[in-house]
């Protein structure tokens, strides 16, 4: 080898040497764990609504906090790995930060996890891959350091650790004194709640002790019955059918004044009513479809624990039931509720990420060889949808692909016209499938009803925050305001003109769906129950405009002004004539 060349390698050796003295630096390792751990912090004070005050004490309380933790021992390793869950955590939140745009990781997130199914993850993850990227690269490389710090034989200098003690525990008095400040002259702080890590700990603490109860729920709900009768002679042939439509908005609907014609079926349909100012109370499918199921939404949410589905009341009432879904099974209430039918399909148990995707469409061939069976008598029929759920091009059969282009490269602000294109195109699949349910159940010529709903919106990078998806901590008007139809057989009309005439009389009021579904498919069944309040039942000479109410991550019934909206939200209300609270 020449000089030249010799001259290369020593230059090369005498870098590593450099970078391994550097990677294998207790001191340095443990100001690349300080700056780890408050990273997100940091991000939060830009992004969070709250107040200066509280901001401050969320990036000093933890700075102060975290940096004399990492003194605790000679080797700072030792310490990251204690302090893993908080490092977890910072990672969950940096990737949400980039979903959301702000607000700490919500017990319902944590629930997510459990309850989303693998194939929805998987899209998501793919369309989020630049966040999942940096997280997985950056406490990826604290983990690896870690594991540098251990094996070292070097250690922090005592007279090291001795010097971040003196500026830490400073820093960590202050941040006491000024949370101490922010209780005592904010009344809405509350540290679980605004100060991050804190509020992301006990959030998964709430998220543990309800997956508990959750999992206890067969016990705790085993001797709950609604009391349930029908009304009316068992002579009598019915036929009621609940559509639970998926992430579906009603600002995308023709039938709601969109300006494409996404909705043509349902528009062509006879008698069918629509709700002009209808809400969900949730932008949670865990937790907005059980409601809609169980009509707990008028009462307290921890209800939900201790009583079964309206499929339930209606068997106890002598009727047939079957229930579809198109959604995968989770272990939450859905499934537990879906599955008090005689009749059961999850029509994914037989689709896994490698074989493919199925559309609503098979939806329609149940219902269709459900009622090929029926014979007379008294039926219910519930249906689930996956509808306009994320990654929307992948809802739809290329039959229904009537706006273009639709081919999403990833979820940016930039490819919106294909989001909306692809979202369009599953809301035209939904309204097919919805027209052919209701056109069956026609065809039958019996007294029969469908009610048709969503458990929520989404958002689509509307306007200047940016939002994308639902399940966001805190709601917007495009995650809440969802459709609201309902379909009645001129046999029902003839049969009871009383109700069908109020069904249309209150379709002017402003509603929240999870508040009424329930009761409104009791009493436009004739089944008598305890549980059904006439004052929320649309078909009700009793029935009242309620105050709205949104379900906070805490389970909290809130008035609509109190769960977070902001003026962009406000806007919108206005502009389409919609109560606001």
């Amino acid at each position: 080898m020449d000089l030249a060349g010799q001259g290369r390698v020593y230059l090369f050796l005498e870098l590593m040497k450099r970078f391994k003295k550097i990677f294998t630096n207790q001191h340095y390792i443990y100001w690349l764990f300080v700056a780890m751990a408050i990273l997100p912090n940091c991000m939060m004070f830009f992004t969070e609504a709250t107040s200066t005050l509280t901001r401050v004490v969320q990036i000093v309380l933890p700075l102060g906090f975290y940096a004399l933790a990492f003194t605790w021992t000679r080797k700072p390793g030792k310490m990251f790995w204690w302090l893993f869950w908080f490092m977890f955590v910072d990672a969950f939140q940096i990737v949400l930060l980039r979903l959301y745009g702000s607000t700490p990781i919500a017990v319902d997130m944590f629930l997510n996890v459990v309850t989303t199914n693998p194939g929805e993850a998987t899209e998501l993850l793919a369309n989020l891959l630049v966040a999942v990227v940096f997280v997985v690269g950056l406490y990826g490389f604290g983990i690896a350091m870690s594991i540098v710090s251990l094996c070292s034989k070097n250690i922090m200098s005592d007279a090291f650790r001795k010097m971040q003690r003196k500026w830490s525990i400073p820093v960590l008095a202050l941040g006491v004194i000024l949370l101490v400040v922010n209780v005592f002259t904010e009344r809405a702080f509350k540290v679980q709640d605004d100060v991050f890590p804190i509020n992301g700990t006990y959030n998964m603490g709430l998220a543990l002790q309800r997956a508990i109860k959750q999992s206890n729920y067969k016990e705790t709900s085993r001797d709950f019955s609604y009391q349930a009768s029908s009304t009316r002679n068992d002579s009598i042939a019915e036929i009621y059918v609940l559509v639970i439509g998926e992430t579906s908005r009603a600002d995308n609907w023709g039938l709601y004044g969109y300006n494409r014609n996404t909705t043509p079926s349902t528009a062509a349909l006879d008698n069918l009513v629509v709700y002009r100012d209808a809400l969900t109370i949730s932008n949670t499918t865990h937790k907005s479809v059980p409601m809609i199921m169980s009509g707990v939404a008028s009462e307290a949410y921890d209800s939900l624990y201790y009583r079964k589905g309206v499929i339930s009341a209606f068997r106890e009432a002598g009727y047939q039931t079957a229930f579809y879904s198109n959604q995968q099974r989770n272990h939450s209430f859905i499934d537990a509720f879906g599955s008090e039918a005689s009749e059961v399909k999850f029509l994914k148990d037989k689709v896994s990420i490698l074989t493919g995707n199925n559309y609503d469409d098979e939806l329609v061939d149940c219902v269709k060889q459900r009622l090929n069976k029926y014979d007379g008598g008294k039926l219910l029929i519930v249906v689930h949808m996956y509808g306009s759920h994320f990654n929307y091009k992948d809802r739809y059969p290329q039959e229904d692909k009537i706006f273009t282009p639709d081919n999403v490269i990833s979820a940016e602000q930039v490819y919106r016209k294909q989001l909306i294109n692809a979202y369009d195109n599953s809301i035209h699949n939904t309204d097919k499938v919805l027209a052919a349910i209701i056109n069956a159940v026609n065809a039958k010529n019996v007294n029969s009803a469908v009610l048709f709903t969503s458990d929520h919106g989404e958002d689509i990078f509307d306007d200047s925050r940016g939002r994308f998806l639902h399940a966001s901590p805190l709601p917007t008007y495009f995650q809440l305001r969802v459709p609201l139809l309902v379909w009645l057989s001129q046999s029902y009309i003839s049969s009871y003109p009383e109700q069908s005439a109020l069904i249309k009389t209150h379709a002017s009021i402003p509603v929240t769906t999870n508040m009424v579904m329930f009761h409104t498919l009791l009493d436009i069944a004739g089944i008598n129950t305890s549980f059904m309040k006439p004052a929320f039942s649309l078909c009700s000479p009793q029935f009242k405009p309620h105050r709205r109410l949104y379900v906070s991550d805490h389970n909290e019934f809130l008035p609509l002004d109190s769960c977070g909206m902001t003026p962009h939200d406000v806007l919108m209300f206005k502009k389409n004539n919609l109560r606001f609270p």
